[in-house]
């Protein structure tokens, strides 16, 4: 179990599945284990997907960065800060005049998920706290290696294999306003010596960039969250494919059933197994009230 101290409300919180909110309906259970239901719906959208571009810096200067409340993490023995996705919101919702700002969309439509439009990731999910958790506590020997976060959204992983000791961590998020909002803010403010960079966009335009490039080749591929829609499977495969050096590993993160969507681990296990690419082993269970695993794959 991972724990957040709140700098902001000076209280210690743990964060459970009722706080996973993307817009649909289901049947959740408080804190205290009385039923509660949460009844929503995921928005309809048919919005082009997003352009697939690597991204250099923040949009968020200093001066506007210190106004910003932080959050403290502690994995294992690995400490990371993180500017509250809230402040970020807030910020971007009253400050960008930008037309097409997604966060703008989410923020009106009262969602996380707004399919192929906004992806949830200025959200601390918890699957992401738990594969930073797995990762700082087994021993893994990020020294000396290259990694990528796909779905990176706050980049909690990555940034565990940054102070890990990584040479190389990349992060991917589906929106350029969380890369350069949320994603590079965070990283930067847990500055270490690793090269580092950014990138967003569709997944297929990303498995185009990459697939004639040696140096978009990595020891190790972390993703939390990212397996609730089965209808993007096909796309996540085929970058998991072109990414993975020959004797990599990848480390999913997810839950066992995602309601209203489809996705979960068993689904994504039955595609991974008929795909007969990747060998597939729960190394990880969180029990919950829907459980939560940490998945390792490895080339067959």
């Amino acid at each position: 179990m991972w724990v957040c101290f709140d700098f902001h409300f000076n209280t210690w919180r743990l964060r459970t599945e009722m706080e996973f909110r993307f817009n649909f309906s289901c049947d959740l259970e408080e804190k205290d284990g009385t039923n509660s239901t949460n009844t929503c719906s995921v928005e309809e959208k048919t919005e082009k997907l997003e352009d697939f571009q690597e991204l250099f810096s923040s949009k968020l200067d200093n001066k506007i960065l210190s106004q910003f409340h932080q959050s403290s993490y502690k994995f294992c023995n690995v400490d990371i800060s993180c500017y509250k996705c809230e402040d970020i919101e807030q910020w971007i919702v009253e400050n960008n005049s930008a037309e097409e700002s997604v966060v703008k969309s989410a923020a009106a439509s009262h969602s996380d998920l707004l399919p192929a439009v906004y992806e949830g990731g200025l959200t601390v999910w918890e699957c992401g706290c738990d594969l930073a958790e797995f990762i700082s506590g087994e021993g893994i020997d990020f020294r000396g290696k290259s990694v990528i976060e796909l779905g990176c959204g706050a980049g909690l992983p990555g940034i565990c294999a940054m102070k890990c000791g990584a040479e190389q961590v990349y992060f991917q998020d589906y929106n350029s306003e969380v890369i350069s909002y949320f994603t590079i803010p965070n990283v930067q403010l847990n500055e270490t010596t690793c090269q580092c960079r950014f990138f967003s966009g569709d997944w297929g335009e990303f498995q185009k960039y990459a697939r004639n490039r040696p140096d978009m080749r990595f020891d190790y591929i972390l993703t939390a969250e990212t397996i609730y829609s089965s209808e993007n499977y096909p796309k996540l495969h085929s970058l998991l494919e072109t990414l993975l050096k020959a004797d990599g590993q990848i480390f999913l993160a997810a839950k066992s059933n995602y309601y209203g969507v489809g996705g979960g681990t068993r689904l994504f296990e039955d595609f991974i197994t008929k795909e007969e690419n990747f060998t597939y082993e729960s190394v990880k269970v969180m029990e919950a009230n829907v459980p939560r695993e940490i998945i390792k794959l490895e080339r067959i």
